[in-house]
């Protein structure tokens, strides 16, 4: 009788584990559906639903960490690379992800990376951004009207922020080939403001950061909808 017991709880402790594991991936499977049609992407994002055990979150219909990674994705028009956000308390019961989700988070933190090339069309005709050993790289033909001239210039970018506006000031500016003195005309055309693309779930702005493939915006939100008729 003993040994049947044994058995039992071992066949028991069996089918809890694979039911957390099947409603786990349900889940994970579910959201990831649902976030690529609303973000524009190409292919589903990785989401992983954090936690030893999936089943009494499911019955709670309370998660607490809810991790979504994806190549790339496109918001407001836009495309970015490298989505990363994790959303802290999320209200999403299992039901409800088969039907029409609304899916709350209470907090979330995320950040993305615009290329340089976004910022191109900012620039005069000719110029354009690219990395140079991990560093952004302003450099191209650049024509001076006033002065009735054209040089290869080559420039660094500072990236200031204020809110979501962002900046560009030339640095360590290179000009060849020029007959005159032109870099304070350089950094004029050179210089010029921007706006980010929104964050997805209309997270606010906290940081951005230059990296050797783009510019890495930062944010964070309360009480954000991930799913349903509010979600951005």
């Amino acid at each position: 009788m003993r040994k049947f017991l044994v058995v039992l709880l071992i066949l028991l402790a069996v089918l809890v584990v694979a039911a957390d594991v099947g409603a786990r991936s349900f889940a994970q499977n579910t959201l990831a559906e649902r976030l690529a049609q609303q973000m524009e992407m190409s292919e589903e994002p990785d989401v992983s639903i954090e936690g030893w055990a999936f089943l009494p979150q499911v019955l709670g219909g309370t998660y607490t960490e809810v991790n979504i990674r994806a190549a790339s994705a496109t918001m407001s028009g836009v495309t970015v690379e490298r989505v990363d956000a994790t959303a802290s308390d999320v209200e999403a019961p299992l039901s409800d992800l088969m039907d029409q989700p609304t899916v709350t988070a209470g907090r979330v933190d995320g950040s993305f990376v615009v290329p340089y090339a976004y910022f191109d069309p900012h620039l005069p005709e000719g110029m354009t951004i690219s990395t140079q050993d991990g560093e952004p790289r302003i450099s191209g033909e650049l024509a001076i009207p006033e002065l009735g001239i054209s040089a290869p210039v080559s420039a660094g970018g500072e990236f200031t922020v204020d809110g979501d506006n962002l900046s560009v000031t030339p640095v360590d500016i290179q000009v060849g080939d020029a007959p005159i003195d032109v870099s304070g005309a350089v950094a004029g055309m050179l210089t010029f403001s921007a706006q980010v693309p929104n964050l997805p779930f209309g997270l606010t702005v906290t940081d951005m950061e230059a990296t050797s493939s783009g510019l890495k915006v930062t944010g964070t939100g309360d009480d954000v909808p991930l799913m349903g008729s509010e979600a951005a």
